[in-house]
């Protein structure tokens, strides 16, 4: 029997403006992912402070390239008669790999002004960038934002709130807990390796991210309702190939770095005559 979600997005009103589950939601993945970095930045030495100051300008710009590629795929028609409706966030729809581009031009940026080597920054954000992400498509599960296709498996979800943006009374793939849940594995998978990865050179861990979140994402999109545009594929299965090339370049430029193993050997004892 199908799960049914009959929630309406709008948590509740404040000072005249809808408040969305949605919303809620990433403001808690973004608060989960800050403390995760933050502890990674300070195992590697990395002063807290410049982990938070850089958060308020990886979440602006984060939060700019996931509307942006959002309403470009799928919110074109709207801006012709509301052009402001690409500034409406808290309306829901934000594109991950624009938030992805994003936070990594902002990262770059972040590196060169505080002479820290992107390639270490990128791995302290890495797993951050997981968690952030698995607790986030929780919102998108509460809206029907991200939606399956139609299934007849007994875990499909049911939409029957008026206000969700899925479509109301069909059984659907619930792709976005199927997201959460990989995602989720990810970070653990990230978090517990970490520091047997770090020895492969800086940037592992991050190519690690990239690797595994476009794999997570191209299988999971020939289960999501958007139209394909080459090849068979979807447009974020595209981006996804592009964004495994980059892990690839991260894993080969990590060599560089790469520290060898230190390899204790047992030290007999020679008996004096």
């Amino acid at each position: 029997m199908p799960f049914v979600i009959d929630v309406d997005p709008v948590a509740f009103r404040l000072f005249g403006l809808d408040l969305r589950w949605y919303g809620i939601v990433i403001a808690v993945a973004a608060a989960t992912a800050l403390w995760v970095a933050q502890r990674e930045a300070r195992r590697r030495g990395i002063a807290p402070g410049i982990i938070g100051d850089a958060a308020l300008w990886v979440g602006g710009a984060a939060l700019v390239g996931g509307r942006v590629l959002y309403v470009i795929q799928n919110e074109l028609g709207t801006l012709a008669s509301d052009p402001a409706h690409v500034a409406m966030v808290w309306m829901g729809g934000l594109s991950f790999y624009g938030a992805l581009g994003g936070a990594l031009l902002a990262l770059a940026v972040i590196a060169r002004q505080q002479g820290l080597r992107l390639a270490v920054l990128l791995d302290v954000a890495a797993p951050a960038a997981a968690i952030g992400q698995a607790i986030g498509h929780l919102g998108c599960l509460i809206s029907g934002d991200s939606y399956g296709v139609p299934t007849a498996l007994p875990w499909a979800v049911v939409y029957t709130n008026p206000n969700a943006v899925a479509p109301l009374g069909i059984g659907l793939h619930p792709t976005q807990a199927y997201e959460a849940i990989l995602l989720g594995a990810l970070f653990v998978g990230l978090w517990l390796g970490r520091a047997r990865l770090a020895p492969l050179g800086d940037g592992t861990v991050a190519g690690a991210y990239l690797l595994g979140l476009a794999a997570v994402r191209f299988g999971l999109f020939f289960l999501r309702d958007e139209p394909s545009v080459l090849l068979g594929l979807k447009t974020a299965q595209l981006i996804g190939l592009a964004v495994a090339g980059l892990a690839i370049v991260l894993f080969v430029s990590a060599r560089r770095t790469a520290r060898p193993l230190q390899i204790h050997r047992p030290q007999l004892e020679v008996s004096q005559p």
